[in-house]
């Protein structure tokens, strides 16, 4: 396999991480949504049963942002050398494809390097509530 028969799928995968990407980016965001209930709630009569219904929605929405969301964070660090790790591994598995014969053992430290990196990826690129060092809670 030459490096150029790989240049295809290389961009197919940038594709589908970019549509991800975008998908994500619509939702709207938790203090969105807040503030959409806010102005819904003063459009609401005094004494309706739907406005105390949403203010209390309102206030445990702020409540749970408050005490969760403030505090989640992501190790940029880690995950940078998380995704390093992962291209690294791409760029052993392609050369080990792409030349063959004896360069078959690649795939070994690929495999190895990969794993880490994926490992790595789900941990340090999720929101966690962290502590002072940035180590997961």
């Amino acid at each position: 396999m030459v490096l150029t028969d790989a240049v295809p799928l290389v961009v197919a995968a940038i594709t589908v991480i970019g549509g991800i990407v975008q998908a994500r980016r619509k939702r709207p965001l938790t203090r969105e949504i807040v503030k959409q209930d806010v102005e819904l709630l003063g459009l609401l009569p005094e004494d309706s049963e739907a406005r105390r219904v949403l203010a209390a929605h309102v206030d445990a929405t702020v409540r749970r942002i408050v005490e969760e969301e403030d505090q989640r964070t992501r190790d940029h660090a880690g995950a940078c050398l998380a995704i390093a790790f992962l291209l690294i591994a791409l760029l052993l598995s392609l050369v080990s494809v792409g030349r063959g014969g004896v360069w078959w053992w690649l795939t070994a430290p690929a495999a190895v390097v990969g794993l880490l990196g994926a490992v790595g990826l789900g941990q340090d690129a999720v929101p966690r509530r962290r502590d002072a060092h940035g180590r997961p809670l």
